[in-house]
């Protein structure tokens, strides 16, 4: 009976079932009378309306969902429940001034270039200079504009939707490629893997951005749950045409929105085809076939050519101009020594560094007066160091084992991860938070193993000793830091810089 226990005979549903229900009922009752209060009774309705289709398309795709159980559900009501409160805290930021409003919002940024060329693009009411790189996410706002009106409402409540549907995929994911390989049943794992992608912080500051950042997670975690059915067993590959539909839908949203992500996606073909190709080469063929119309679809429409692909991957001056220019990252500049124009066989030697690098930041720490939830949000790696460091477990203890494997899956994540290391010198956080979830039926296969009794000696002793480095090196780098900052403000110590306390 799973989670369904308590039955009323009448309705068919369980009373734990009726209390969500009526949790979700007023969760958006509540949130109608926040937004009304605050913007008006119009506006109030068009947000709590928005909201509320953000959540009732992924809750949908869950509840129908093999595996799908009250836990799971509750999971994504209370994420939904945060990325509600960010939202709005959010909006009401962003109209705070008397200039500004739910159609002229005060944003800053990259957004605020987004929206302002979706304006141009929409009415001409404001002139902008310069082609947009990858034109997907504006054009995408100017769609629902022309359809609803404009606000920034809606590619807002379109970043949730697509936010809260990668976290429902994950899991499914996650159920896709364990629940022939382990012991726990599949509505476990599928309420793991989202309840782990909860502890990505970063991921949800990013997704709920005015970014193209939510519209890549989407599509990542669509293409990785299509892919896991390779590793899946008989059952999970049983949708063929379906998984080729989602398939084409991840390929044409990174077509528009960033095309370079579509070679990741390539690397996990290629690495999930190896062991099955016999089998899956019918399957592999049509889903090579998209990427390549995607590249090519993608490429025409963007401002980068695919020589400018080929320049980013292997380095050059406009790199080198255009990356780790910051005063705060001179210290990592320095150790660098021109990263971006050294050989290829350079930077695959500083994988170490940059891959270490790339794992620990954004740093745990921040130096505002005042912190708001957002800020503390986007400084809260630890639950990435926790999916990371149960990850580099499998990778240093269980994947050169004959046996007790869980496949190929982990290698196409490794090699993203080391690949976004390579190509950036690490130094980009957000250019790898979509690759991040990839981990999560890494982490979660090695807690099913060590529920069943597996490695667990092995697993302390790995815990100790990344506990002490990851403390070490946090330690040594929040030293630099302080250090740096203090040069860059001329004073002693940054502490007393910031508490205002004279030397």
């Amino acid at each position: 009976m799973g989670d369904n226990f308590s039955i009323d005979l009448k309705t068919g549903k369980s009373l734990p079932s009726k209390l969500l229900l009526l949790g979700e009922v007023l969760l958006f009752a509540i949130l109608a009378g926040m937004t009304s209060s605050h913007f008006g009774m119009a506006d109030g309705a068009k947000i709590t309306m928005a909201y509320l289709v953000a959540y009732a398309v992924p809750r949908t795709v869950l509840t129908r969902s093999r595996g799908s159980s009250l836990a799971s559900r509750l999971v994504l009501v209370l994420l939904t429940i945060l990325l509600i409160y960010i939202n709005f805290r959010r909006l009401t930021t962003w109209t705070f001034f008397d200039d500004f409003s739910l159609e002229m919002p005060n944003l800053n940024g990259d957004g605020r270039g987004y929206y302002k060329w979706a304006l141009n693009r929409y009415d001409g009411r404001i002139p902008v200079s310069g082609n947009m790189v990858f034109p997907g996410f504006p054009l995408m706002m100017v769609a629902l504009w022309k359809m609803l009106g404009v606000s920034v409402v809606w590619p807002q409540a379109m970043n949730m939707m697509f936010t809260l549907l990668a976290v429902v995929l994950t899991g499914m994911t996650t159920r896709r490629l364990l629940s022939h390989r382990v012991s726990v049943p599949p509505s476990t794992l599928l309420t793991a893997g989202m309840a782990l992608c909860c502890l990505l912080m970063y991921y949800f500051v990013m997704g709920t951005a005015i970014l193209k950042e939510a519209s890549i997670m989407l599509a990542i975690a669509l293409a990785g749950f299509v892919m896991a059915a390779m590793e899946g067993d008989e059952q999970e590959r049983q949708s063929p045409r379906r998984d080729l539909v989602l398939f084409i839908l991840a390929c044409s949203l990174l077509a528009v929105v960033r095309t370079t992500y579509l070679y990741f996606v390539l690397m996990g073909l290629v690495v999930m085809t190896i062991p099955h190709h016999r089998r899956d080469w019918r399957m592999s063929a049509a889903l090579l076939a998209v990427i390549v119309v995607a590249l090519v679809g993608g490429n025409a429409m963007s401002s980068y050519s695919f020589d400018r692909h080929a320049e980013i991957a292997g380095g050059g001056w406009n790199m080198q101009r255009f990356y780790i220019i910051g005063e705060s990252q001179q210290f990592y500049h320095d150790m660098l020594d021109y990263y971006f124009l050294r050989p290829a066989w350079h930077k695959a030697l500083m994988l170490p560094l940059t891959m270490s690098v790339q794992f620990i930041i954004p740093f745990p720490w921040s130096y505002y007066d005042t912190p708001t939830l957002l800020t503390i949000m986007g400084r809260m790696t630890y639950g990435w160091y926790v999916i990371g460091g149960i990850s580099l477990f499998y990778f240093a203890h269980v994947s050169w084992r004959r046996d007790g494997t869980m496949g190929w899956w982990p290698w196409w994540a490794a090699l993203s991860y080391a690949a976004i290391a390579y190509i950036m010198a690490g130094a980009v956080a957000r250019y790898v938070v979509p690759i991040q979830p990839l981990f999560i039926p890494v982490a979660i296969y090695v807690l099913c193993r060590l529920w069943e009794g597996r490695w667990r000696k092995a697993f302390v002793w790995w815990s100790v000793g990344f506990i002490l480095l990851l403390t070490l090196a946090l330690l040594v780098c929040l030293e630099i830091q302080q250090d740096t900052f203090s040069k860059m403000l001329g004073v002693r110590s940054l502490t007393h810089y910031m508490q205002g306390i004279p030397y």
